[in-house]
């Protein structure tokens, strides 16, 4: 599966700026799925659960906050308010 290059950032440092092969988040308007190729987008976050598969196909679970999801230019940047993965 193909790749895209995901940051996840929140006001207390960088969480993950990598490859990634799929992103699942929970915005206000519903869940939204991110995959390579993407179109340019933005949204709300609403915080909750959110799912990253990295370049290896591991999949990461984490907590998240509230905050704003961008696709730009093949780009994807999550900036939460807070953020914790499951195994932290």
């Amino acid at each position: 599966m193909s790749t895209f290059h995901l940051q996840i950032v929140t006001p207390y440092g960088l969480f993950f700026d990598g490859q990634a092969q799929k992103l699942i988040v929970r915005t206000t308007e519903g869940d939204v799925g991110i995959l390579s190729g993407h179109s340019d987008y933005a949204a709300a976050l609403a915080g909750g659960k959110i799912s990253v598969t990295d370049e290896n196909s591991a999949i990461k679970t984490a907590a998240a906050g509230e905050g704003i999801l961008s696709v730009k230019k093949g780009i994807t940047r999550l900036v939460a308010d807070s953020f914790e993965w499951d195994n932290e």
